[in-house]
């Protein structure tokens, strides 16, 4: 029976100390972007703003595809920009198209009576905008063959979400079996325990 908890322990142990480690630039990606969020007001100057990139005749040929998710794509590559997307707009006047980018975001817009192509992208890069764009960055709605590190982005972000609800389950077990540890630890935990519930019900009311 020893012996088994023996293996627990240590498999809990290296659980958490190994996931914790691989995972590192994205704790910090996540915490930095948290603190900037979370302060928005303090980094006004740091924000990116749209600035007009491309003004271009576009006048499809007989080639040109019907679907929209297939005009996007053949937009993109004309205008060497394919990569992760979404569709924001698609009626009769335009077809606008958001290209996503940490350096910062694309809006490609076709205007389909003016025939005419503008690209529009966030700049300047800042810390401010990099790290929230990745923090932002999320879904497995890009085809992974298309985009492969958008794809593996988005399983990272499942091993992160995975890995931090490990950190607490694991956290909670080491604790638990560190008899000297144990009034401390429970001090710890029912007060963030109790805090977390005030808050919660004070936010919701």
């Amino acid at each position: 029976m020893a012996s088994r908890w023996v293996r627990v322990d240590r498999i809990m142990r290296a659980g958490h100390l190994y996931t914790g480690l691989f995972l590192v630039p994205w704790m910090v990606v996540y915490a930095v972007s948290a603190f900037f969020l979370n302060h928005d007001t303090w980094f006004a100057d740091s924000k990116p703003v749209w600035a007009d990139q491309v003004d271009m005749t576009f006048v499809p040929d007989g080639t040109f595809p019907a679907d929209s998710e297939a005009r996007a794509r053949a937009i993109m590559n004309h205008l060497n920009l394919d990569g992760p997307h979404r569709i924001t707009q698609d009626d009769e006047k335009q077809l606008v198209i958001y290209r996503s980018c940490a350096t910062g975001l694309y809006q490609i817009t076709w205007l389909r009576q003016e025939s005419r192509l503008v690209v529009r992208r966030q700049q300047p890069c800042t810390a401010y905008s990099f790290v929230n764009a990745l923090h932002f960055q999320h879904g497995y709605t890009q085809p992974y063959s298309a985009y492969p590190s958008s794809g593996i982005w988005a399983l990272t972000v499942d091993v992160v979400t995975a890995s931090t609800v490990f950190w607490v389950i694991s956290g909670i077990y080491i604790w638990a079996r560190r008899p000297r540890k144990r009034l401390l630890g429970a001090v710890c935990l029912a007060s963030g325990c109790l805090l977390f519930a005030f808050l919660v019900f004070s936010l919701s009311r």
